[in-house]
């Protein structure tokens, strides 16, 4: 069986001239850390568990993952160094393109979140501040809008009207917080 590059958009693949085109091929470390390492350097997901993808027994890497001093060319078969980690990647451009395509460490994606987390509840608070503030704004105005009745410097036509003008907005204030 021939075995395939496992990177995405690499087509590469081990054939019996591969070597004379100074192409080789590299399984998975055995160490788990170095081999993690690995699939979060190729950034591939896996699309069935939705997580990281992991590699099976017969999972291979192309030279072409490898920066030119990763490898160990003092003996007759290329060997990489040990501890190298696969740099070299071109996704395709249709990937390139999201975000979702390039997947930050667990530890990465736990600080946005705690990040958008903590402006989202900011926003609610300030919100709520907000609404405070336009609520205590309605009563005085109100609380005016009485006065200035009572003590007939505007015309009970004008405080109905007036008073319905703040009904409105309040109304429109609390349409407002059933939509958020």
């Amino acid at each position: 069986m021939v075995k395939c590059c496992s990177a995405i958009g690499c087509a590469s693949r081990c054939l019996p001239n591969s070597k004379l085109k100074g192409l080789t091929f590299h399984v998975f470390p055995t160490d788990e850390k170095v081999k993690r390492k690995w699939v979060l350097a190729m950034k591939r997901l896996d699309v069935n568990a939705a997580g990281m993808w992991e590699p099976k027994k017969g999972d291979v890497l192309c030279s072409r993952h490898f920066k030119k001093t990763d490898f160990d060319r003092t003996t007759p078969n290329i060997k990489l160094k040990p501890g190298v980690i696969p740099s070299i990647f071109d996704s395709p451009s249709h990937l390139q393109e999201h975000s979702y395509s390039v997947m930050d460490s667990p530890k990465k994606l736990k600080h946005k979140l705690d990040h958008v987390i903590s402006e989202l509840e900011d926003t609610k608070k300030s919100l709520r501040h907000v609404l405070d503030r336009e609520k205590r704004f309605q009563k005085s105005l109100r609380k005016t809008i009485r006065e200035l009745k009572d003590e007939c410097l505007i015309s009970q036509e004008t405080a109905k009207r007036l008073d319905a003008f703040c009904w409105e907005c309040r109304q429109e204030g609390i349409e407002q917080d059933y939509i958020s």
